[in-house]
């Protein structure tokens, strides 16, 4: 499994962010009105987040050997779902902020204000879901996969 690109991620957010800004510009400026993100979207966002470094934490433990019972399959399933939260994350982190920059252009409007800051709220929360899902995946990476430990092997003729 490669592990994440924080790059990548990186442009992900900054192509969905233009891309929400740009619909969201478009569908105000034509005369329809933004509606607020509930709170609820930053809150699941984070217990995302707390549930990946949970299910990291256990996979952390199993390889300093303080919990022999977890099997590989849950560690493996542990670092997908970590990378998934990563993309997850960083989608949601993206669309509600050029959302919500689209809106705040109008800021002397009160209404409009606070949709803008309901959706900033909702892309901090998916910030926080993305970096919960890069420290879960850093405890599951394993330490001899890096780049100077993948030597061929020697043999002797």
């Amino acid at each position: 499994m490669e592990p994440l690109n924080r790059a990548r991620l990186g442009v992900l957010a900054v192509i969905v962010g233009a891309v929400a800004w740009g619909v969201s510009l478009t569908a105000v400026n034509s005369g329809a009105s933004p509606m607020a993100v509930p709170w609820t979207v930053a809150a699941i966002a984070v217990g995302v987040g707390l549930v990946a470094l949970w299910l990291g934490w256990g996979v952390r433990q199993y390889r300093r050997g303080k919990n022999p019972g977890l099997s590989g399959l849950r560690a493996a399933r542990t670092a997908v779902f970590a990378q998934a939260c990563a993309y997850t994350g960083t989608i949601l982190a993206g669309a509600f902020a050029g959302y919500g920059l689209a809106i705040a252009l109008e800021w002397s409007h009160a209404p409009r204000r606070e949709v803008a800051i309901s959706a900033l709220i909702a892309a901090l929360g998916g910030l926080a879901m993305v970096v919960a899902a890069l420290i879960a995946e850093h405890w599951c990476k394993d330490d001899s996969s890096s780049e100077e430990g993948k030597q061929a092997p020697q043999t002797t003729p």
